[in-house]
Formats: structure tokens, sequence, C-alpha cells
């Protein structure tokens, strides 16, 4: 059985390679030689053939795990496909001249010059428990800056905040981090790693989404143009409180999404035809154009929309010229959707 590691599941972390019943280091050790240290957070995975490492696995601790209290509070957004990483910095530690620090820096650095062949995978796990990680993915570098806090003596402790993307796969197998750490060899890397090292393009979790040219994380749309509450709750009720896509009913999860965008149609922001009702994935997938609605309200997908989320791939790749059924107090207006789609090359 090839052991992978996949987003959002967890697996146990007994502190010891040597436990036949550890997830984590036993697994990643494999037949190496040498795996990852259990010493914190920053884990460098050695490479016998080279002195940069062969992966980078970073660990975040939920609240109240670590034993130490911790000013640095990760931001792990693995829905969006971002993730923003402390460093390794203390009053007797400076930022700059930790080693850890200092590792992730560098494939920072030649990320940025450009040379993606020199820079490890980063494998980010977060740890919701004592003895237990989980998966949050395979990430890349996007960019970094300096930020300090002020501990109780009033010194001014300044650290690295690394900002990661997560590429667009759902699981990371094992052998691959084998093959690194002994051979150098990435056959059996996932294919966004792969594309991302040779082109530089960040196929993003977890709608395979291309980033824009600036790296920066793209988001749905904002505008000036503000749509009342009244003109909003209206419209969730005659959605029936649910995503159109997935019949998905929690609130906190539910965006009203605008047909023509607010920002180039301003007159329509509150037109009761040109919203619909859709969770915040789907939101943002078809933000991005990732996927539309046709004029006979099927769904149709972008050839470029590959996702590694199963839920996208159930939700809208598999339901490719499906026809949406709508409450019958709501509608979309065909001309609007054939305005929308006439901008879709794809299309």
């Amino acid at each position: 059985m090839q052991r992978r590691f996949r987003v959002g599941e967890q697996y146990r972390d007994t502190g010891s390679y040597r436990n036949s019943a550890d997830q984590f280091l036993r697994w990643i050790r494999g037949q190496l030689d040498a795996g990852i240290k259990n010493t914190g957070g920053i884990r460098a995975l050695s490479a016998s053939r080279s002195e940069t490492p062969a992966a980078l696995v970073l660990v975040s601790n939920d609240s109240g795990i670590s034993q130490h209290d911790d000013p640095w509070e990760d931001t792990l957004a693995v829905n969006a496909g971002y993730i923003s990483y402390w460093g390794d910095a203390k009053a007797d530690n400076p930022y700059d001249e930790s080693i850890k620090n200092q590792k992730i820096k560098t494939a920072f650095d030649r990320a940025a010059a450009g040379r993606r062949e020199d820079v490890p995978p980063v494998l980010v796990f977060r740890k919701p428990e004592s003895g237990v990680v989980e998966f949050c993915g395979l990430c890349v570098p996007d960019h970094f800056e300096v930020r300090s806090y002020q501990d109780d003596t009033g010194t001014q402790i300044p650290n690295y905040l690394f900002h990661f993307s997560i590429l667009n796969t759902q699981s990371v197998p094992v052998t691959w981090l084998h093959d690194r750490a002994q051979l150098n060899d990435d056959n059996h890397a996932p294919d966004v790693w792969t594309r991302w090292v040779e082109t530089g393009d960040v196929a993003q979790w977890p709608t395979g989404e291309t980033l824009d040219q600036t790296g920066r994380i793209r988001r749905y749309e904002t505008s000036e143009t503000i749509v009342s509450d009244a003109f909003r709750d209206n419209a969730f009720d005659r959605y029936g409180h649910a995503c159109t896509m997935t019949g998905i009913q929690e609130a906190d999860l539910l965006n009203l999404a605008h047909v023509l965008p607010r920002s180039q149609h301003p007159d329509l922001a509150e037109h009761p035809e040109n919203v619909l009702v859709l969770n915040a994935l789907h939101h943002r997938a078809f933000d991005a154009a990732l996927f539309t609605i046709d004029s006979d309200y099927r769904i149709r997908t972008s050839p470029s929309f590959d996702p590694a989320h199963p839920f996208l791939r159930e939700t809208i790749l598999n339901r490719d010229g499906e026809q949406l059924a709508f409450p019958p107090e709501a509608r979309v207006r065909p001309t609007f959707l054939e305005e929308l789609n006439t901008g879709l090359s794809w299309l």
C-alpha cells in the first residue's frame, strides 16, 4: 500500500519513528537512514546528495497544544488556498540568525530568483491535539515579511512571516519524499509541483485556479456598490437559504453571488434576477470563471478546471451539462447569463 498524506486527514504522531503506530515521523523516515527530528514547528528532511533539504515540514500548533506560550499565530486558510506561517524567533534567538528560519528563507530567495528546481517542497501540518497531526497541504513560497511583537519586558521581537500558496493536489505520496531524499528524483511528484518548478504557475488548492502574475491570492469580487440587508435577506428567502449548486444550508457558508459583477454593473447590484446563492467555495470558482451557467441553466465547466478537491469534482466537474433546478420563486435572467458568458473564451 502506497502511503500518502491527504489534505484534511489526521495522522498519529507519537514523537518517535521507532513506534510502529506512528504515521508521521515513521512514514516520512521510511527506509531512509535519517528522517526529520521531533524538534518543534520547522523541520527539514535531509537529502543524501545535496545540502538542500529534500523537503521542509512545518507543524502549526492549535491554541493550547504547545507547552510554551507562543505569541505567533499562524493562519491556516486551507479552503482559501494559502498559509501564513511564523518563523522561529525569540529574544535569545534572533529571527535573522535562526538556522530554522534560514532554511525557509533560502527557499523563498531561490523561488524569487527563479531557481525553483532548488526549492524543497513544503508540507504543512497542524496539530489539533497532542499525538495527532492533520495535513494542510503541499505548499510553495509566495512572499515573506518581517513583523514584531513586544514581550513582557517591553522588548520588540521581530520575526519572519512566511506566506505560502497551497498547490492543487489532495495528496502527497511518501515515496516522493524518499526519492527526493535518496536520489534527488521527482518522478513521483504531483503534477502541480512539476508544473510549478517548470513554469512558476501556481495551480491553487482547492479549485486549481492559477494565481495572477503578481502571486497574489485572488479574492471574491470587491466593489464599493453596497447591497442592502433587505435585498440580501429577500434573495436568501427566495433561494430557501440554500446553495443553488449543492443545497448547503449553513448560513455562515453562504454568499450572494452576482451574475454580472457589481463593479461593472452597479445598476444591477440589486436586480433580483442578477443574483443567486452559492456557498463560499463555489462562489469563488464561479467568480474565477472556472464554471458558469448557460442561458438554459446548464452547468458548463472550463476545460482548464481540474480541481483536486473531490467535493468540487463531484458538484461541478462531474455535473457538466446538467440543468440546474431553481426554487419556484427564484430566477436568473437568461440575457444576463448570455452577457456574462460572451466574455468567456472557452465557452
